[in-house]
């Protein structure tokens, strides 16, 4: 019998393991570990059609990407980009976009893996292996991921306190000039603040999901304009749309997400 694709989502960031997954072109500013369960090789394509045959990978945020995996499962555990384990990870990338890995460098963690797909883990589980694979492939590398604290408290913000936030009062909140402010968050966080706007409507509409309410209701709350809005920004994210994960994953979120990553109309 065929695993259940299942999704676990955590305050900072999520892990979606899937017996097969092809997608179109896709870009989103979590950084991304790629690992095939079975140790048989995926494809990944970057946009100038350089392909890659691998049985782990690590994608840094923001890279366009086209994925055939039906390789016997994979693991795509997806890092928030506030997060200090994305901001490591990215340093110690270096630069790099694309970066092919072997699957061996798992070692014992890989005997996790298909109990992981069939959902015998527990979610607590399932983070705890997420933590040490990426553990696994940084190895014993020690980096500096200090953020500017005017940063953290804003993506704290943005965050937890949606309805209160409109783009033009960042700056005042950070007690920086909209330029400044720009140019500060570009830096720290490797994006526009208009990017990590969009990613944080995508991260609660996410954990609304696990809910059962009506995409038009998450989508509202979560700060998209309208379903169909939520669901074209989903599929150039994920390659998924919201009503795939809806019908066919099985949505796993810990007692921290919804808290983390608060609706618009104040619960996820």
């Amino acid at each position: 019998m065929s695993a259940q694709s299942l999704l676990h989502l955590w305050d900072d960031g999520f892990a979606y393991i899937t017996p097969a997954i092809r997608s179109g072109l896709t870009a989103r500013p979590a950084l991304t570990l790629l690992v095939s369960i079975s140790g048989h090789p995926f494809m990944l394509e970057a946009r100038d059609g350089t392909r890659a045959h691998c049985t782990a990978a690590v994608v840094a945020p923001d890279v366009p990407r086209r994925l055939d995996a039906d390789c016997g499962g994979l693991i795509s555990i997806n890092l928030d980009p506030a997060s200090s384990t994305c901001r490591m990870l990215s340093a110690w990338m270096g630069g790099r976009r694309i970066m092919p890995l072997d699957a061996r460098v798992f070692g014992s963690l890989r005997d996790s893996f298909e109990p992981a797909l069939h959902g015998v883990l527990c979610d607590a589980r399932v983070r705890s292996l997420s933590q040490r694979m990426v553990d696994a492939v940084t190895g014993s590398a020690a980096l500096s991921t200090q953020m500017d604290p005017r940063i953290e408290r804003l993506l704290q913000m943005i965050r937890t306190h949606p309805s209160l936030l409109q783009r033009e009062e960042l700056s005042l909140m950070a007690c920086l000039s909209r330029g400044r402010l720009s140019h500060l968050f570009r830096e720290q966080m490797g994006m526009s603040v208009k990017r990590y706007l969009l990613w944080s409507k995508l991260r609660r509409s996410s954990v609304q999901l696990a809910d059962g309410q009506p995409l038009t209701h998450i989508a509202l709350a979560s700060g998209f304009s309208d379903a169909a809005h939520m669901s074209r920004t989903f599929r150039d994210s994920f390659g998924l749309q919201p009503s795939f994960v809806v019908r066919e994953v099985k949505v796993v979120t810990d007692g921290h997400a919804p808290d983390a990553w608060r609706s618009l109309a104040g619960k996820a």
